[in-house]
């Protein structure tokens, strides 16, 4: 499967093509959106049905998301659900939960259960600087109070969508690995570089989540150093039981830490967050691939052999910066993003 994300992945000026393109190959693909766009493009997704599309709320009413993403926003998520579900295609909510809306997760869970959504992920965000700077964020310490009331209302009898957090949020118990320490997908950005996980792209002040550059190497060699990257992460950010830290328990602000992306939360003092800026007793060597001035090349098709090929990411954002690509398929089951 191929899953776009971003930023917002309809307003790439070639969306039309590269999905035209996956099809023509047999290659499902979702994306996520904040539904702004899904009528514009209703004909291509009658033409080439996606397998699933999640829709991105910031909040369960109409004042509290609107306020984050602007006037008119939220009832275009509400027309997106109803035109994608009219046409049988899987349509899923996820809610960004912060201060501002910690008090809707019934509410948002009982919306897309009216709506007709199939699920809702409830996604506790990484800080950044401007969540951090306006005191939105949820401290460490309430994660765990979302993730018991997320599966509590999970479990209401009669509840038909499945209501479930994002990957992140701690474990009320054993630790199961994410789909990327899994080896269940490989992100790729809009670069077209191998990333250890789309959670570290972009974000803090390095690029030590970079592996490879499919303009340079092909996708069987990155992968195999996405491998062996993966392996020291995951012993890098490993929790330490009874080290009476917060940010331990929390699997993927371990990786942001133990990849030296939090050391700008130090100059936050004030946020509950300031103290994830502290460097772990662990710490993954820093290694970076110089910056490709192109897209290209991104794989399709599974470097192993026969098994089944990992789901595939790509993130059309860069810093606020536009980046235009075109796409075409190869005959090699390859499909490329040129500049």
């Amino acid at each position: 499967t191929a899953s776009f994300t971003g930023g917002e992945p309809l307003l790439h000026p070639e969306f039309h093509r590269i999905v035209a393109a996956c099809t023509a190959r047999g290659i499902p693909y979702r994306f996520v959106s904040n539904g702004w766009h899904v009528r514009r493009l209703l004909p291509l997704f009658d033409r080439h049905p996606p397998e699933a599309v999640r829709l991105s709320l910031s909040g369960a009413t109409e004042q509290i998301h609107d306020a984050e993403r602007g006037r008119g926003s939220f009832r275009r998520v509400l027309l997106a659900v109803a035109l994608l579900t009219s046409r049988r295609i899987p349509a899923t909510l996820s809610i960004v939960v912060d201060r501002r809306d910690r008090h809707q997760l019934r509410e948002a869970a009982d919306l897309a259960e009216g709506l007709g959504c199939v699920r809702l992920h409830v996604i506790l965000p990484q800080p950044v600087p401007g969540s951090v700077a306006r005191d939105s964020d949820l401290p460490p310490e309430e994660w765990m109070a979302v993730r018991r009331e997320t599966e509590a209302i999970a479990r209401e009898p009669g509840r038909r969508t499945v209501v479930a957090l994002d990957y992140g949020a701690p474990f009320d118990g054993p630790e199961t690995p994410c789909e990327t320490f899994a080896l269940k997908r490989i992100y790729v950005d809009t670069r077209g570089r191998v990333c250890t996980c789309c959670q570290l792209s972009q974000y803090g002040a390095n690029e030590t989540e970079v592996v490879a550059d499919l303009h340079h190497e092909s996708l069987a060699s990155a992968h195999r150093k996405y491998v062996e990257r993966l392996r020291e992460l995951r012993a890098a950010q490993a929790p330490r039981p009874g080290a009476g830290d917060v940010f331990d328990t929390l699997p993927c602000i371990r990786c942001a830490r133990a990849t030296g992306k939090l050391e700008w939360l130090a100059a936050y003092p004030s946020s509950a967050w300031s103290g994830a800026a502290a460097r772990p007793a662990r710490k993954l060597a820093l290694r970076q691939v110089a910056p490709a001035l192109v897209v290209s090349l991104l794989a399709c098709s599974s470097p192993s052999g026969p098994a089944p090929a990992p789901a595939i990411v790509f993130d059309w954002s860069r810093g606020g910066v536009r980046s235009i690509y075109r796409a075409r398929l190869d005959g090699s089951d390859t499909l490329r993003l040129t500049s």
